[in-house]
């Protein structure tokens, strides 16, 4: 089973997700994994993006995700080369598991796993939801970030929302508007359980 784990910035997604890894499931971070990809795409990200977001530090290769943020923030065109790059890999990586795991449970952590096709892959989408003042307000602490530089973010993902968007599987929603960590625990777990997903073979 492949269980996407979604919510826009700020929602307490990553949360949800160290909640899930703490009941023993295997989650991906797909933010993370994609770090990796842009190691294991090397040539492909140099051409699109040029030898200046790679360096050598101490004997290993870095590719600066903050140069290439700047480029796909202010280049639509990019942001779609880069996601050509990244996403047919990261599907590859996802399609593997799925093929050698059958039994398993793996959870999806991505906020734009509508925007990849990911949730073609799930059998269902947890989607973690918060009011926009509570995120605004989380990451102009948590970031240090302008108001307006959160709308800017905000607009980037307005393909997150279960609201807008098809996931075509079952979507659980887990409101997370409070600093209620008692009560987040207790909605993930009950979804859990009503998936039955705590009981299989991992």
């Amino acid at each position: 089973m492949i269980v996407g784990l979604v919510g826009k910035s700020c929602s307490g997604k990553n949360y949800v997700g160290r909640i899930l890894e703490g009941m023993g499931l295997l989650v991906w971070d797909t933010d993370v994994m994609c770090h990796d990809g842009l190691l294991e795409n090397l040539d492909a990200v140099v051409k699109a993006f040029g030898p200046e977001v790679v360096s050598i530090v101490n004997g290993q290769t870095i590719v600066s995700r903050k140069a290439i943020g700047k480029v796909v923030f202010s280049d639509p065109g990019k942001r779609t080369e880069l996601e050509g790059i990244l996403y047919p890999w990261l599907m590859a990586k996802v399609l593997e598991w799925r093929d050698m795991n059958p039994d398993g449970v793996l959870v999806l952590n991505g906020a734009l796993l509508h925007r990849g096709g990911f949730h073609l892959l799930c059998d269902c989408v947890i989607y973690v939801d918060a009011s926009y003042e509570v995120r605004r307000d989380r990451a102009i602490l948590r970031d240090g970030i302008t108001e307006a530089q959160f709308r800017q973010r905000e607009d980037s993902q307005s393909d997150v929302d279960f609201r807008d968007v098809d996931y075509v599987v079952p979507v659980h929603v887990v409101p997370n508007n409070e600093a209620n960590f008692e009560g987040v625990n207790r909605q993930v777990f009950n979804i859990c359980d009503k998936l039955g997903i705590l009981k299989a073979k991992l």
